[in-house]
């Protein structure tokens, strides 16, 4: 039996023929080009720094897992945002153009049993609302092939593994991706075994295994480093609450929260409504499992900005489905109550963000036009990027430290690895090549062990912006305390400072000391031991209480603050992250500016905290029991107080 429909409405859909090949035809073009995307200029800033280094990894053969531990996979340079020049120009290009002519074919082809008015209503609000986040896209276009195209009954096995094979190459992009791949192939392998089809079963594993192995291995990466790339994403999508969330607007919560309860509903009543027992527990458990990452990712790092941002995920998402959802589950159906969400979800749009929709038509015909234009002219694609690449380089160079570094190797802390491609210097970049995603004691291992093996470069370029207003020196804090002793202050140009490795980093870690062990509620002041003449290590174990575990379950893990008051007086509210201070960072000296780590290197330091404590953002002081907190001071790392030095200027939050 259909998992979709009876015989009499399966007899009853669409006709094939020229009118629906014409409107096949005509639907992947537009929703095609819609979703192009050529990239644009890069500069010396976050985003482009991790995008520029996705395309250099591949075009240098750094292993995955390995050499790169990230959790956009070895075929991520694709779905970049900027180029790198003539690197690599060419996959870019066939992925943005073919490529994405070819998901819209798919998207297009798994929605045709849909009737005429949900088919065209997709293609529209696609066209229309997916720009709002990149990965709307691929949850919807999974979705699509693990519900329309594994589950459906009457599929051959040669079309099931074909799916599969998509599968397995949208999982190699992103790990997210392949979470949500696998948990489809899951989803459809325990449909069909509820189906007694045991082919079907093992074609379906069998094909996304193969797939996801030959993507792997045609991206230019070795079978062994599979499992440690999946397990290492793992540890990086495990803390990404606890580093990275960002707190949203009570408005954007109830109209979000709001959503994903209508949606949850949806899910609900239709796995009891179904009669296909196997295809409605198949069907509905991904479809939650789906609403429940794009959730978790969109009101995780919850973000926003006009017209983007991560928390327009999850909009998207229930946007683009409402027509489609009750059009695959329940083809007997000309209306379904859930249809009505795409009204409501641009609605909620209009109440926080009007121009929004203002700007959508000229969003969409700005991005036609330019894709459009982009299509004739892709062959001078390549040697256009390469002039705005050489133009935007120029406006980021730094000559004395290319002058010092010549062709040594060299690293950049904490995350802006674009200025080191645009000043053509020789990048040998840690594993975890942007400091602030190193938030587990597991991943800043991996980035000590790479400095204190004989691949550890020769310079290292330092610049002190944190996300999020981090404490500083928080981001990879084993290997800072690792590296003093062992890094001689060469030269600051631009904001960078330029240090040179004067030997090997000793694989025995600094000592430390214990000067006090405290239990402390929140706001509870911690005074410290008067200047010394050793660094200062806090380690702070924050714990959540109950409701601060059902939180972090079911949404995001609250956030706590780190305020310190220094020997001059002035105080300063930081962003802690709970992993890492659970295992420690440098207190004193705190290093704000790539000046401050040269005076450290030089045994100096331009101000001493004098006491902290902790606390949390408003109305999330509710969630948190007690902090936990040991201070060492460090034999290794000697200090003197530097006061005949002006202290800069110091931002308050």
């Amino acid at each position: 039996m259909d998992g979709f429909a009876s015989p009499s409405i399966r007899a009853g859909s669409p006709g094939s023929g020229l009118p629906r090949a014409l409107e096949t035809a005509f639907l992947t073009a537009a929703v095609g080009i819609a979703l192009m995307g050529i990239p644009g200029v890069p500069d010396a800033r976050l985003d482009a720094s991790w995008q520029l280094m996705l395309i250099h990894a591949h075009a240098a053969g750094l292993q995955f897992g390995k050499d790169v531990i990230y959790t956009w996979g070895p075929w991520g340079f694709l779905c970049s945002g900027y180029d790198m020049g003539n690197v690599e120009a060419v996959p870019i290009l066939i992925w943005q153009t073919a490529g994405q002519l070819g998901m819209a074919l798919g998207m297009v082809v798994l929605t045709r049993g849909l009737v005429f008015w949900r088919r065209i209503a997709f293609a529209v609000l696609m066209i229309a609302w997916h720009w709002l986040f990149l990965d709307t896209i691929y949850f919807i276009l999974i979705g699509l092939i693990v519900i329309a195209g594994l589950m459906r009954g009457e599929a051959k096995l040669v079309r099931l593994v074909g799916w599969t094979f998509v599968l397995g190459f949208l999982a190699q992009l992103k790990f997210t991706y392949f979470a949500l791949a696998s948990a489809g192939v899951l989803a459809a392998m325990a449909c069909w075994a509820g189906r007694r089809s045991w082919a079907h079963v093992q074609a379906i594993a069998g094909g996304f295994a193969f797939a996801v192995c030959a993507a792997w291995c045609a991206a230019g990466q070795n079978l062994d480093n599979l499992y440690p790339y999946l397990r290492r994403s793992v540890d990086l999508a495990s803390a990404y609450g606890d580093s990275m969330g960002l707190d949203e607007s009570w408005t954007l919560f109830i109209w979000g929260a709001g959503f994903a309860l209508l949606s949850a509903l949806f899910i609900y009543t239709s796995w009891r409504a179904l009669r296909e027992r196997a295809f409605a527990a198949a069907a509905c458990g991904y479809l939650a499992f789906s609403l429940f990452a794009i959730w978790k990712e969109a009101f995780t790092r919850a973000d926003y900005a006009p017209l983007g941002g991560h928390v327009f995920g999850l909009f998207a998402y229930v946007l683009i489905l409402a027509p489609v959802l009750p059009g695959l589950l329940f083809p007997g159906r000309r209306w379904h109550w859930f249809d009505a969400s795409a009204i409501a979800v641009l609605a909620a749009l209009a109440s926080f963000d009007r121009p929004i929709l203002d700007s959508c038509p000229r969003i969409v015909w700005e991005r036609f036009r330019g894709n459009a234009r982009a299509l004739g002219r892709l062959g001078e694609l390549p040697q256009e990027w390469q002039d705005w690449y050489q133009r935007a380089c120029a406006g980021v160079q730094l000559p004395a430290v290319r002058a010092a570094v010549g062709t040594g190797t060299v690293d950049v802390y904490d995350f802006d690895t674009s200025i080191a491609f645009m000043n053509g210097l020789n990048l040998d970049s840690r594993p975890i090549f942007q400091g602030f995603t190193a938030y587990t004691p597991s991943l800043e291992g991996w980035n000590l062990r790479f400095y204190q093996s004989g691949r550890a470069p020769e310079f290292l370029l330092w610049n002190n912006d944190q996300v999020d207003n981090r404490y500083p020196g928080q981001d990879d804090a084993m290997l800072i305390a690792a590296l003093v002793g062992h890094l001689e202050p060469l030269l600051e140009e631009g904001g960078y400072g330029l240090f040179r490795r004067s030997g090997p980093i000793p694989r025995k870690p600094p000592e430390r000391r214990l000067l006090m062990s405290r239990t402390v509620r929140l706001s509870e002041e911690v005074v410290l031991p008067p200047a010394g003449d050793r660094a200062i290590w806090l380690r702070a174990n924050a714990v959540p209480n109950n409701l601060g575990r059902l939180r972090s379950l079911v949404y995001k893990p609250a956030e706590i603050d780190l305020s310190t008051t220094d020997d001059s007086g002035r105080s300063n509210v930081w962003r802690l992250v709970p992993r890492i201070a659970r295992d420690g960072l440098i207190l004193v000296p705190t290093l704000r500016t790539p000046g401050d780590a040269a005076e450290m290197m030089k045994g100096r330091t331009r101000s001493w905290v004098r006491s902290l404590h902790f606390e949390a953002p408003d109305g999330q002081d509710e969630f948190w029991s007690h902090v936990d907190v040991d201070v060492f001071d460090m034999p290794d790392i000697p200090l003197r107080l530097a006061n005949d030095e002006t202290h800069p200027a110091e931002s308050h939050r």
